[in-house]
C-alpha cells in the first residue's frame, strides 16, 4: 500500500472555494475513478500556512497511475476545474509526496473510529546512515513518549518519493491545541528522551532525528477522518 500526500498553497480568499470543490464536486468524480481520499485538512500553522492538505491511499503505484489517468481523461473534471477556478487558479503551489507504511505503524482494532481534534503532521529528517537506528529509537523511545504525552499516533510512514527522501513522516492526533502545547512541553522536559539524545551524540556524533517540518492541521469541513486512514486491523 502507498499513500500520496498533497499540500496546496491556496490563493488568498480561495480556501472556501477549495472546500466547495472537494465537498460538492469531487465525491462523485472521485468515486467514479476510484480515488480514495482518506483525509483532508486545513494547515493552520506551519510553512506557507494556511495550506490545504489531503491524503490518498492506493494499492500500489500502478493503481495510482491508472486512477489518475482515468480521472484526467474525464471531460467532467476539466469542466469542474474551469467552473470552480472562475478565471483564476485556486492553487498557487503544490507539494506532493509518496509515502509507504513504516514497520512502526501498528493498527488498532478501532481503525474505523472518527478522529477529530488537532492533528500534527511531522516530516522528520533522519541523520545520514542512521535509518536503522532511527527506527529502533522511534519504536522503543519516541512513539511511547508521544503517546504518554497525550497524542494518538495515527500513522508512521517512510518517505518514498518527494523533497528530502531520508525522512520519516508522522501523523498525530491531539485532543485540542492546549493538549498539543502541553504535550510538546512535556516531551521537551522528558529526562528519558534527553538522556537518549545525549547518548546518541556521544556514540554516533549526531542525533538520529534532525530538523523537522511541522504542520498543525484542522480536519477540513465536510471530511470525516477515520483512525485507520484506509488501512484496517489485521
Amino acid at each position: 500500500m502507498i499513500y500520496e500526500l498533497r499540500l496546496y498553497s491556496v490563493a488568498p480568499g480561495r480556501m472556501v472555494d477549495v472546500h466547495a470543490r472537494f465537498n460538492e464536486h469531487f465525491p462523485a468524480l472521485f468515486a467514479k475513478h476510484g480515488v480514495d481520499c482518506v483525509a483532508r485538512w486545513n494547515a493552520v500553522a506551519g510553512p506557507d500556512a494556511p495550506r490545504f492538505v489531503y491524503l490518498m491511499a492506493y494499492r500500489d503505484y500502478a493503481h495510482r497511475e491508472a486512477v489518475w489517468a482515468s480521472f484526467y481523461a474525464d471531460a467532467e473534471w476539466w469542466r469542474i476545474r474551469a467552473e470552480t477556478n472562475a478565471g483564476h487558479e485556486m492553487v498557487e503551489r503544490h507539494d506532493l509526496f509518496f509515502l509507504k507504511p513504516n514497520v512502526a505503524w501498528t493498527m488498532n482494532a478501532d481503525s474505523a473510529t472518527t478522529v477529530g481534534g488537532l492533528h500534527e503532521l511531522v516530516q522528520q529528517q533522519i541523520a545520514p546512515g542512521q535509518n536503522a537506528n532511527a527506527n529502533v529509537f522511534l519504536q522503543e523511545t519516541w512513539l511511547p513518549l508521544v503517546r504518554e504525552a497525550g497524542a494518538r499516533v495515527l500513522a508512521v510512514w517512510d518517505m518514498a518519493a518527494g523533497a528530502g527522501m531520508q525522512k520519516i513522516v508522522l501523523l498525530y492526533a491531539w485532543p485540542d491545541a492546549a493538549k498539543w502545547h502541553a504535550g510538546r512541553q512535556t516531551l521537551d522536559r522528558n529526562e528519558t528522551l534527553r538522556a537518549a539524545l545525549v547518548e546518541q551524540r556521544k556514540k554516533h556524533g549526531t542525533t538520529f532525528f534532525q530538523r523537522a517540518e511541522v504542520n498543525l492541521l484542522d480536519p477540513a469541513p465536510g471530511m470525516t477522518i477515520r483512525a485507520g486512514l484506509g488501512r484496517s486491523a489485521g
